[in-house]
């Protein structure tokens, strides 16, 4: 028998070794430190100079109050500060650091060095210190007050973080991570001037972002955006009281406490009729998607969407969504008003991100900023009046900028969904069962993902809005359509005369029954009416029956080649499938479905496959070992095509008579140039001007044209959003794919045709040559697995 070492206390140093690399962890997070004990210290002119993008040095120097002579042997100390005495002054503190932790780490993952001069010092001193933050060189330094420290090759102590910051594929990502951050620094001061510059090889100096005077927060968003992104914002309007009506949304009522709290900040206006139809572009700027009817104002990314507590930059998600969300139905009203209803807004339009400032100032001993070493994740006291608060306030400004109803933006819940066609399989043969025609009540509008197309198999009752079914059971036969499903598998069967259908409901106010089909009402049904079956069943049943189905749907498919246990087999209880079914997979499942093919079932597996023939015109049953699955036919061949164009199609570029200038963020331009080769295989061209301003250094030369469609800065700003997110080459804008999508689409083997074993053979061997092969450019599944042929004997 063996035993484990005894346990014992680390040694300082590997304690110091181990913690130093969770308080620095980017290249961001250092330069944030740096930034932050410069504000803390006083500077009203701070300034950035990373050379080699930050890999070799990182230098931040300001005119603070510097550091006295008899704090230099504590300044690098573990936990050394002066911002904090007790636990108690956390609920007060109003400086960015109080842990005293950066220093001491970054002596132990780079080489420190110190230039600094107190105030009332007659010198200043240069000093360098060890990794375990001694001082190992003091020497004197004429300089002005101030202080500026010097990072020298960061991460040298840990090899494989330092490869990875050196990494020349990542290390321009790094860069635009730390400008992004100092960008949020620099929309926030006032009256502290920030800049940040970057050194090339050649000592070359580039300026990269800056607030400018910083005399406000109008001025801060002029001299980093620009002030035609000033002029698309507007600036938000305080609220007295928040209604009632949104304080019980949120199940909050307000109180002394909350009613301090205060909001100010700014959001991209939403499009109105005037923007729609008169905006033009000014002489070369980049202007293309303007005045098309369906375009909207926001940006399709939120990279410029800051939330900030008491001058703190953070991440409050649920914050950015709802301010995201409420924008969005407010340009969907504004852009269909605007076009008189004639035109829909486009997807892309309806899943834009608004250009957001939100600053809030509230009491300090309700926020906790002391979860994570960088500060940025904060819990607030009264979340849910800030939410409520925003909203208010949100919904004011929106009102006052654009004059759409408030009534319109005061249910939750993004409908852009409910703006997007919901069928790509063409008219439907029968028609879908209506509710209203059951309890006598106008039907609501419904979202298109509620409502799949009707077959010739109608069902006339199947779970199609699974989410709203687990929430709300009382809410079934009030406000949710019973709609037919395509992929459901019930009856085949209709409700004659003599039917009655019966759902007990919980709510008090609604609880009489559903009234009994008359002959005036069936005569509107058509084709409905053939065979005479009584469906009635409780809430409750129902209810067990859901759990039971929703159990199953979310268990692993896959079953192992080896037969179950006797046990697992008699777990396994079959329902009644004429009697209940799930009429389609949620989302999360299908992701989950295809994870686990990808994972277990790898694309070499399709030559192994052995087509046993073809099912209802429409799909290929294949066999691997014991195991069966089911391929559409169609969706399999569309993806085949659709990779195919993707990775050959030539597009035509129509060259631009003057060049476009693109006027980028610092991070979004240095993204582009390190994949010019990305968008000149999506028929971008630019010219670099090195001497320009970083942000102002590229101009648009050539755009592709695609079926008359006119492509620029909204389809590069996606395409450099997708780059920043992954690391994959094969990006394309999304109005492109989609055309490339819908091409495919019309040339793939359609539902309905008869396949000859070659046939069936080419399409599921051409699966095994696909990037992504589960499912189709439309997201439907291209194959799925029904069932393990050894369960056959054993059940």
């Amino acid at each position: 028998m063996s035993y484990s070492p005894a346990i014992s206390a680390l040694q300082s140093d590997v304690v110091h070794k181990i913690c130093s690399g969770q308080v620095v962890i980017t290249l961001a997070s250092a330069v944030k430190e740096l930034v932050e004990n410069s504000i803390d210290s006083g500077a009203t002119k701070i300034d950035v100079r990373l050379r080699e993008y930050g890999s070799e040095l990182i230098e931040v120097s300001d005119n603070g109050s510097g550091i006295r002579e008899q704090d230099f042997d504590a300044i690098t100390g573990k936990h050394s500060t002066s911002k904090i005495r007790e636990f108690s002054d956390l609920h007060s503190v109003r400086t960015f650091g109080f842990r005293g932790e950066a220093l001491s780490s970054l002596c132990q993952l780079s080489n420190l060095a110190i230039h600094t001069c107190a105030i009332d010092a007659s010198v200043g001193t240069r000093l360098e210190f060890d990794s375990q933050g001694r001082i190992v060189t003091r020497r004197p330094l004429a300089r002005s007050h101030g202080t500026t420290v010097f990072v020298h090759q960061l991460f040298h102590s840990l090899p494989v973080r330092r490869r990875h910051l050196t990494d020349p594929g990542r290390l321009t990502k790094e860069f635009a991570k730390a400008v992004s951050l100092l960008t949020a620094y620099c929309l926030s001061t006032v009256s502290v001037q920030i800049s940040c510059s970057r050194i090339t090889k050649s000592g070359e100096k580039i300026h990269v972002v800056s607030n400018g005077s910083a005399t406000s927060i109008k001025d801060n968003l002029a001299a980093v955006y620009g002030q035609h992104v000033l002029n698309s914002l507007v600036e938000l309007t305080e609220v007295n009281t928040v209604p009632n009506d949104i304080l019980d949304e949120f199940n909050v009522k307000s109180t002394t406490d909350s009613e301090s709290i205060k909001v100010h900040g700014f959001i991209t206006k939403p499009p109105t009729q005037e923007i729609v139809e008169s905006s033009v572009g000014s002489p070369g700027s980049m202007s293309l998607s303007r005045g098309r009817p369906g375009s909207s104002s926001g940006r399709s990314s939120s990279d410029r969407q800051f939330v900030y507590v008491n001058g703190r930059p953070c991440e409050l998600p649920r914050l950015t969504r709802l301010a995201t969300d409420i924008w969005r139905r407010c340009s969907r009203e504004a852009l269909a008003s605007s076009t008189n209803g004639i035109r829909m807004p486009t997807q892309s339009a309806l899943t834009q991100f608004p250009v957001l400032v939100l600053m809030f100032h509230m009491p300090t001993a309700s926020v906790d900023v002391n979860l994570t070493p960088d500060k940025r994740m904060l819990l607030l006291h009264h979340e849910r009046y800030v939410l409520a608060l925003t909203k208010a306030i949100l919904v004011n400004t929106l009102f006052q900028t654009t004059g759409i109803d408030i009534a319109s933006l005061s249910h939750g819940g993004d409908l852009s969904q409910s703006m997007i066609s919901p069928s790509t399989y063409g008219p439907s043969s029968a028609a879908p069962l209506d509710n209203s025609i059951l309890t006598g009540r106008k039907r609501p509008s419904s979202p298109s993902h509620l409502a799949s197309p009707s077959t010739k198999r109608t069902s006339l009752i199947s779970i199609v809005n699974l989410d709203s079914l687990s929430q709300s059971m009382s809410d079934f036969s009030t406000t949710t359509p019973l709609r037919a499903s395509r992929s459901s598998d019930c009856y085949d069967r209709s409700i004659t005369e003599s039917t009655e259908l019966i759902i007990p409901e919980t709510d008090n106010n609604d609880s009489q029954a559903i009234q009994v089909i008359t002959d005036e009402l069936l005569s509107s049904m058509g084709s409905l009416v053939s065979h005479s079956v009584s469906a009635s069943f409780s809430m409750s049943e129902l209810h067990k029956r859901w759990h039971a189905t929703a159990k199953a749907a979310n268990a692993h498919l896959w079953r192992s080649h080896s037969h179950p246990s006797t046990e697992s087999v008699q777990s396994n209880e079959q329902t009644d499938s004429s009697t209940f079914s799930l009429g389609q997979f949620r989302a999360t499942q299908t992701e989950a479905l295809e994870s686990e093919l990808s994972t277990y079932f790898s694309k070499s597996s399709f030559t192994d496959l052995q087509v046993v023939g073809q099912f209802n015109l429409g799909f290929i049953i294949a066999l691997h070992r014991d195991d069966l699955f089911i391929i559409d036919q169609h969706a399999s061949d569309e993806k085949f095509r659709f990779e195919q164009l993707c990775d050959t199609y030539q597009f035509t570029c129509q060259p631009l008579v003057t060049p476009q200038a693109l006027e980028l963020s610092v991070e979004q331009e240095q993204l582009l140039l390190n994949n010019l080769d990305v968008f000149a295989k999506n028929g971008f061209s630019f010219q670099v001007n090195e001497s320009a301003p970083c942000g102002q250094q590229i101009q648009l030369t050539a755009t592709p044209m695609l079926e008359n469609k006119v492509f620029g800065r909204p389809d590069i700003e996606e395409m450099l959003f997708v780059l920043s997110e992954s690391y994959s080459r094969r990006c394309r804008p999304s109005r492109l794919r989609d055309i490339l999508a819908s091409r495919s689409c019309r040339s793939a083997v359609m539902i309905g045709t008869a396949l000859d074993h070659a046939k069936m053979l080419r399409i599921v061997r051409n699966m095994g040559t696909m990037h992504h092969p589960w499912n189709c450019p439309h997201g439907r599944p291209t194959m799925r697995h029904l069932f393990h042929l050894g369960r056959l004997g054993a059940e």
